[in-house]
């Protein structure tokens, strides 16, 4: 019998420029505003001085919304490709054919190992506008020494809340977001004016978060009113979110996100909601201000554009992301 282990090496998309080898098949990329960035590593650091290349590595991109399609050539030796593409879900295959190298003089000589690959093929996320994407493809590498997973780190997010929407039931001028049409991605970009710190009668510690100069996107609307009357309104709009722990050990999120313009107003809350994603709590009892990601986060909206409303409540499929801080990935 062997006594051979094994070593998980995990690629994780760091987010970077278009590196070359970077092509889009069979249209070139959306125009740039409305994309986020996919990029794939093709070099990675090992643990004992060694460095492990994916070699003769095609991906191909596929919109599972939007019908977006692309390819990604891996073949040459360079760090990194990337390719731009629209928000939303997309499913990223590797191709059959890959090779995994090791170098064990600093990069003058490669040499294949025997590897597998452990993480699912077509592997699905979901890519934020103007927010590098992340997708992590793991290999076990037979090796004696045991098991270690790497990971390579995300480069800087900007502060956002972004990720999907599910409508449950619509009303009125949203009444046609009933199923089938009930899915559609957003995003609310924002500088943060304060973030302040609380403490209630029950011993809840929470931090309060007032945004500044919102700006709101929605992306895949088979409507377009989302992305048409309810964003215009949003524009400027007051966006105020509570991250609460709780004396049980819960850390609970809620908030608001209200605008206007001369047509109408448009009002959504999101919340309370427990977060199943672990937060950080500091010294002094108060969350950390970190990413989180919150799947199941209800919402209720109502907008007015002269007399002609609606309402619309689901859940939100909520990323919070900070500059400076790994989470694209989630």
């Amino acid at each position: 019998m062997h006594d051979r282990l094994s070593r998980s090496l995990s690629l994780l998309a760091v987010a970077l420029t278009c590196a070359a080898g970077c092509t889009a098949d069979p249209a070139p990329p959306p125009p740039t505003g409305d994309t986020g960035t996919l990029v794939l590593p093709l070099i990675q650091a090992g643990p004992d001085g060694e460095i492990f290349h994916l070699a003769h590595a095609t991906f191909d991109i596929a919109g599972l919304v939007n019908g977006f399609t692309g390819t990604v050539d891996g073949s040459g030796f360079v760090p990194q490709v990337s390719i731009s593409v629209p928000p939303g879900l997309v499913g990223v295959t590797l191709r059959d054919g890959w090779t995994l190298e090791r170098s064990t003089d600093n990069g003058a000589t490669f040499q294949p190992v025997s590897a597998l690959l452990a993480s699912p093929n077509p592997s699905n996320m979901r890519v934020l506008v103007n927010v590098p994407a992340s997708i992590i493809f793991e290999f076990i590498v037979r090796n004696p020494n045991g098991t270690l997973q790497i990971k390579l780190a995300v480069e800087d997010a900007p502060r956002e809340l972004a990720g999907g929407v599910l409508i449950e039931t619509a009303t009125g001028k949203l009444a046609g977001y009933n199923s089938p049409a009930r899915t559609l991605d957003f995003g609310v970009f924002y500088d943060l004016f304060s973030l302040s710190s609380e403490i209630l009668p029950d011993g809840t510690r929470q931090h309060v978060y007032v945004a500044n100069h919102v700006a709101v996107e929605f992306y895949n609307d088979r409507i377009g009113t989302f992305s048409g009357s309810i964003a215009h309104q949003l524009t400027g709009a007051f966006l105020n979110y509570t991250v609460a722990a709780r004396p049980d050990g819960t850390v609970e999120l809620s908030g608001e996100l209200a605008g206007n313009d001369a047509t109408g107003t448009t009002d959504i809350t999101f919340g309370p909601n427990v977060i199943d994603d672990e937060i950080g709590i500091g010294a002094d009892g108060f969350p950390e201000d970190q990413f989180f990601y919150d799947p199941t986060l209800p919402f209720s909206l109502f907008t007015i554009t002269g007399d002609d409303d609606g309402t619309a409540d689901g859940q939100l499929r909520l990323r919070h992301l900070i500059p400076g801080q790994p989470g694209a990935d989630q």
